[in-house]
C-alpha cells in the first residue's frame, strides 16, 4: 500500500537522482520544492530512498543468483565509508549481470558471498590473496595490473631494472598480439603458436629472478606460482587477458564515495548496493532505468512480485 502524499515515479525519480546522477538529499529537497512545489525535508527523501531500497531487494537477489551461474566474472573491490566504519565495495561483472556488495572486509569470506561453493565459473580477477581459493586453471590473472607492477619496478630503479625492463618489453608483447587477435588479423590457434616462444621467455627469466633476492623476486615467485592463471584467455572464449571490465564498472562507485563520502548507515550501503547493481544490470541490456524503478517501486506497495531485471537466459 502506498503510504503519505508520494506517488511511485517521484520515489523513483528521488532514487534514480540520487543514485544514479548523485544528487545530494539537500539537493533533491531544494529540486522537489522547486520544480513541484512538494514540500518534502531531508529525512523523508532519505525514507523515500529506503522504499526504493526495498523495492529493488528481489533484483539484487535475482542479480547476485544469476552471477553465481555464469560461466565467467569479472571481480574486483575498492574502499568504501560507512559512517566510522571502512567497508569494501565489491563488484562482479557477468556477461549479462552486475552486482555489488558492500562488505566489512575484501578477503575470501567476503568473495564467497558473491561466488559460493556452487560456483564453478572461471574468475577474471587482481591477484589479490582472496582469490587464492579459487583454483588457478579457473583464474584469469589481471595483465593490466602486473605491466603497472612491472613498471613501477622499471622506474623505481636498482639492481632488478633490467630484469623488469625485459619483462615488460614481453608483457607487452603479449598485449600486442591480443590486440591482433581482437581485430580478426589472427585466428586463435595462431595467437597460441606466437604466444609460445614468448611464454618460454618469460618463464624462464622469471625462473632466474625468483633467486635473486632483490625487489623483483617476490613479484616473479608469485606469477610462477599462478602461471596457469595468466595465460587461461589463450585457451577459453569469451575470457580476456584484462579486468577492465570489473574497473569500469567502479568509476560510478568511485565518484558516488567521492562526492558523498560513502554512507551514515547499513540503509544507506544497501541502497548504494542494490541502486548500483540496477543500474549496471539495465545498462547492460540498453535498458531504460527509470521505468524499471517505477515498475518496481508499484509492485512493492501492492505487494505484487517485483518485475524482472533479467533476461531469461541468466548472467
Amino acid at each position: 500500500m502506498q503510504p503519505g502524499a508520494f506517488g511511485p515515479r517521484l520515489v523513483a525519480l528521488i532514487a534514480l537522482l540520487h543514485g544514479r546522477y548523485r544528487l545530494s538529499d539537500r539537493e533533491l529537497v531544494d529540486l522537489v520544492q522547486m520544480v513541484w512545489q512538494l514540500p518534502i525535508s531531508v529525512g523523508s527523501v532519505c525514507h523515500l530512498q529506503q522504499v526504493a531500497s526495498a523495492a529493488l531487494a528481489p533484483a539484487q537477489a535475482e542479480v547476485q543468483a544469476a552471477i553465481a551461474e555464469a560461466d565467467h566474472v569479472h571481480v574486483d573491490e575498492t574502499s568504501w565509508r560507512e559512517g566510522t566504519r571502512r567497508p569494501w565495495l565489491w563488484v562482479a561483472v557477468g556477461t549479462m549481470a552486475t552486482l555489488f556488495l558492500i562488505q566489512m572486509g575484501r578477503g575470501k569470506v567476503q568473495l564467497q558471498a558473491i561466488l559460493d561453493a556452487t560456483f564453478t565459473g572461471r574468475v577474471i580477477s587482481d591477484r589479490l590473496a582472496a582469490y587464492h581459493s579459487i583454483p588457478t586453471e579457473r583464474r584469469q590473472v589481471c595483465w593490466a595490473h602486473l605491466i603497472r607492477n612491472l613498471r613501477s619496478r622499471v622506474e623505481s630503479k636498482g639492481r632488478w631494472q633490467a630484469d623488469a625492463a625485459d619483462l615488460l618489453a614481453l608483457a607487452d608483447l603479449v598485449f600486442a598480439l591480443w590486440e591482433r587477435f581482437r581485430e580478426g588479423a589472427i585466428d586463435r590457434a595462431t595467437l597460441q603458436a606466437m604466444m609460445q616462444p614468448i611464454q618460454q621467455a618469460m618463464w624462464e627469466r622469471m625462473q632466474i629472478v625468483k633467486h635473486d633476492g632483490h625487489y623483483l623476486s617476490s613479484l616473479c615467485s608469485e606469477l610462477l606460482r599462478l602461471w596457469d592463471a595468466l595465460w587461461t584467455f589463450l585457451e577459453v572464449e569469451g575470457i580476456e587477458p584484462t579486468n577492465n571490465a570489473a574497473e569500469r564498472a567502479l568509476r560510478p562507485a568511485v565518484l558516488w564515495r567521492k562526492g558523498s563520502y560513502g554512507t551514515q548507515s547499513d540503509g544507506g550501503s544497501r541502497f548504494v548496493e542494490r541502486m548500483l547493481t540496477v543500474s549496471a544490470t539495465c545498462q547492460q541490456h540498453e535498458r531504460p532505468l527509470f521505468p524499471y524503478l517505477i515498475a518496481a517501486i508499484t509492485a512493492y506497495w501492492a505487494n505484487q512480485p517485483a518485475p524482472k531485471l533479467l533476461p531469461s537466459e541468466g548472467a
